[in-house]
């Protein structure tokens, strides 16, 4: 088989890969993102992905007039999983003693989708959003990537070899169509599903059929015209960093936008002259090593950096930049180990039979899958009942059809379809922190529970309100509407967030809600207004984990004996929520109920206090959505309500 090797592919792979790190480390300039489209990094990667597995089946298929599967997925399994493996082994080590019991469970979780490469499908199906944070909590979340590239490498060669036997003629042809229907799949999808368009395969197949496709056309680029080979290999290079510099929407990716640097990419994959002085550049030793080492890179960098952020070592407001590019370093380093005693020697120096490597690829995943797993009781015992709730996120795990409840637009979960008691639960995120455990308890009633939930989105018409939100658009409302009407009788449980100064700042919404509120209870529905919900000063769970870090015992001790829960004053929450209740109040019908949840964490365990917590357990996660605990006490007060309602029927 042809060998080939091209240095400036590899300055490509480290241009790709530094700007993946410096997005996650989340490096500033004049108070903005420094390489705020750095994510697109991983699309480079693609393409040169597609190009050069592309080279690898055509090449031993011409010369060999068959492929071997079998040795090809060897070497795919030699290539990618002893470096894994090695990286998710020390990663554990470090999330058993740094991460609290429902990370670390979060943690093994994904630790068990990665090594089967399907963490994209884990990440999506959990609602876990790429671009939620710029640097996840979630070390591993880095490795949905590697699932889609194994996954394409599972599926593309019985594909290509298919086409290179019956359509060999119009071989580019068909990639083309391939690329075409996916952009198309993508731009469809990501309008409505963001977090399906970015992790999915379909969505990101063109971009590795783009490298393909450059592998079959590259031949037969004139060479000796080195000026415009040079020309569109400084354009496909300014494609590239101009994409790094100016896109910063994560959510909207891939799209339109996305196919600027993966035709950047395509343009340097063409000008295969080594005279091309922009392969030069790229073929300088720096460049080159970083390239060599660069999928070792990838693998270490975010887990080193999010312990980092995890552990506070970098701090919460991207501040300790020296620490950053400490960080950034040891990435480095582990990664030219992992590439000289790992990557190199599994790839060219160890020849395994096919029944030792599958014996020990066995062994090594239940180790790596079995051990930690049972280590988490163990791991549990290292932190009080208090810690056991922080960061939990409970909206995401209300699901129906492996997809989150939450923030949909259209296709709303609708829990035991039978009843002919309905329940519609319609708010934003504050509320979305409530309904597993009303889901729970509606159920055990046999209650048909409807959560409708977004990010910023309450009842009332969304083109009224100032503030834009991704997840809150004109569509929400309409299908909102168009799915409790198809509910009549129904009951319709609403808040209004009081913190939201949008909507008592503008008379036309006020008026909107109003109006939507008698148009319901007009139409024969039930609905339930619970009233402002308090809102913490300070986030619960950063602060509790905090204090945890710097003594346990001392923490524990001063709430035992001091009560030193986070509180805020109980006269200026109402002062604050006045507006609130006095527009709440003004309502007056039979059929309007209300649930009043200071009663739970005002005035309770401190005198003229609204506590975020007590010596047990927490109220809320953050500063205003409730924990399982704040939302079980909220929910049982809402079932009360509800029998009480269906009694008097």
């Amino acid at each position: 088989m042809k060998k080939f090797y091209r240095s400036e592919i590899d300055g490509l792979r480290a241009i790709a890969v530094l700007g993946v790190i410096f997005y996650h480390a989340e490096l500033l300039f004049n108070g903005k993102q420094l390489i705020p489209g750095g994510f697109l990094g991983v699309d480079i990667f693609f393409v040169i992905s597609g190009y050069l597995i592309t080279l690898i089946i055509y090449n031993e298929y011409k010369e060999k007039k068959n492929f071997s599967y079998l040795n090809f997925y060897i070497r795919r399994v030699k290539r990618l999983v002893p470096a894994l493996l090695v990286m998710i082994f020390f990663s554990t080590l470090l999330a058993y003693f740094i991460l609290l019991p429902k990370h670390y469970l979060e943690y093994l979780k994904s630790l068990t989708s990665s090594i089967f490469f399907i963490s994209n499908l884990f990440f999506h199906y959990s609602g876990q959003a790429y671009g939620e944070n710029i640097l996840s909590a979630k070390p591993l979340l880095h490795t949905w990537s590697l699932a889609i590239e194994e996954q394409f490498y599972i599926l593309y060669p019985v594909i290509l070899i298919f086409i290179l036997k019956f359509f060999n003629k119009n071989i580019k042809a068909v990639l083309i169509i391939g690329i075409i229907v996916s952009i198309a799949f993508a731009i469809t999808v990501g309008a409505n599903h963001q977090s399906f368009n970015f992790y999915m395969l379909p969505s990101r197949s063109w971009e590795l059929l783009c490298g393909a496709i450059i592998a079959f056309s590259s031949k037969k680029i004139k060479r000796e015209n080195k000026i415009n080979e040079a020309f569109f290999s400084f354009i496909g290079l300014l494609m590239i960093i101009f994409s790094f510099i100016y896109f910063d929407d994560v959510n909207k990716h891939p799209s339109y936008f996305t196919i600027l640097p993966v035709f950047g990419c395509c343009l340097l994959l063409m000008g295969q002259s080594p005279s091309n002085y922009i392969n030069k550049i790229l073929s300088i030793s720096l460049l080159k090593n970083l390239g060599l080492i660069s999928y070792s890179l990838y693998l270490w960098h975010h887990p080193i950096l999010s312990f980092g952020k995890i552990s506070g070592v970098t701090g919460t407001n991207n501040e300790n930049l020296l620490i950053k590019l400490l960080l950034i370093i040891v990435s480095i380093l582990l990664a030219s180990i992992s590439y000289n005693f790992i990557e190199k020697i599994f790839r060219k120096k160890i020849n395994i039979s096919i029944k030792k490597l599958f014996l020990s690829v066995t062994a090594s995943l239940l180790l790596i899958i079995i051990i930690p797993f049972y280590s988490k009781n163990y791991q549990k015992n290292h932190f009080p009942d208090i810690a056991f709730d922080l960061y939990d996120r409970t909206w995401f795990e209300t699901k129906q059809f492996f997809k989150p409840c939450f923030q949909r637009k259209k296709y709303f979960c609708s829990f035991n379809k039978n009843s002919n008691n309905t329940i519609f639960l319609i708010g934003d995120s504050v509320m979305a922190s409530i309904q597993q455990e009303l889901k729970n308890s509606l159920l055990s009633q046999n209650f048909n529970f409807i959560p409708m939930t977004n990010a910023g989105c309450d009842f009332f018409n969304v083109n009224l309100v100032k503030k834009k939100n991704i997840f809150c658009t004109n569509e929400v409302y309409k299908f909102r509407k168009q799915k409790i009407l198809t509910k009549r009788n129904a009951t319709i449980i609403l808040h209004i967030n009081y913190n939201n100064t949008n909507y008592f700042g503008n008379q036309k919404i006020l008026e909107n809600f109003k109006k939507d509120i008698i148009q319901y209870l007009d139409l024969n529905y039930k609905i339930i207004l619970i009233y402002p919900i308090p809102q913490m000063n300070t986030n619960v769970s950063v602060a509790i984990s905090k204090n945890l870090s710097l003594g346990k015992d001392k923490f524990l001790k001063s709430l035992n004996n001091n009560k030193e829960f986070i509180n805020i004053n109980y006269e200026s929450y109402k002062k604050n929520s006045l507006n609130v209740v006095n527009f709440l109040d003004k309502f007056n019908h039979e059929s309007l109920f209300r649930i009043y949840p200071e009663k739970f964490f005002c005035n309770t365990e401190l005198k003229n206090k609204c506590i975020g917590h007590n010596k047990n357990k927490i109220y809320f996660i953050d500063r205003a959505h409730l924990s399982k605990e704040g939302a079980r006490l909220i929910s049982l007060d809402l079932i009360k309500l509800l029998q009480s309602i269906n009694q008097k029927e």
